[in-house]
């Protein structure tokens, strides 16, 4: 007796490939076209846009380079820059506080005649006159007490024979802001 060949089928009358596996795969593909399509369109959008770019850079470049050249200095633009400066740093002066600060003093024997104040330095010049040597040194004591002064010292001092009483005409230097 000869021994037959045996054959055995797991899944008898079974298709091998389903039709909605195939329809997945021809819509996995769809998509997978259509991506790289859209990122073929953004690559290009991308490098037009670089490309556009550096020409603004490159005409840019050379008007500041043209403009940088050709121009010189204006000397009465400079004159102008300084000028609007001055006016700024006088602008951002603390004149209340310093005119606070010089009528806050008690003495009342000194008549302040001038106050020349240096912005740039922060500093401050009084041409004061007082009845007497002890009313000058008072007045430059309670100034020197000041909290919004500071390096206030006596510059000069002069006594005036031609004047009735030899009053006594001084210059004070004080310094505020930055300085203290």
């Amino acid at each position: 007796m000869k021994t037959q060949r045996l054959q055995l089928d797991f899944a008898p009358n079974q298709r091998r490939v389903s039709r909605l596996g195939v329809l997945m795969l021809f819509v996995a593909g769809s998509v997978l076209v259509a991506g790289a399509i859209e990122l073929s369109n953004v690559v290009a959008a991308n490098s037009r846009l670089a490309d556009t770019l550096a020409a603004v850079d490159a005409r840019r470049g050379a008007i500041t380079d043209t403009t940088n050249k050709t121009t010189a200095p204006d000397p009465s633009e400079a004159a102008r820059v300084r000028a609007v400066r001055q006016v700024s740093q006088n602008l951002m002066t603390p004149w209340a506080d310093l005119l606070e600060s010089l009528e806050s003093v008690p003495v009342q024997t000194v008549a302040v005649l001038s106050i020349e104040p240096s912005v740039s330095k922060h500093t401050i010049r009084i041409t004061a006159e007082a009845r007497t040597a002890p009313d000058m040194l008072a007045y430059l004591g309670a100034l020197q007490k000041e909290p919004r002064l500071s390096s206030v010292v006596l510059v000069s001092h002069q006594v005036q024979v031609q004047a009735p009483g030899a009053p006594v005409r001084f210059q004070l230097r004080a310094a505020w802001g930055a300085t203290q």
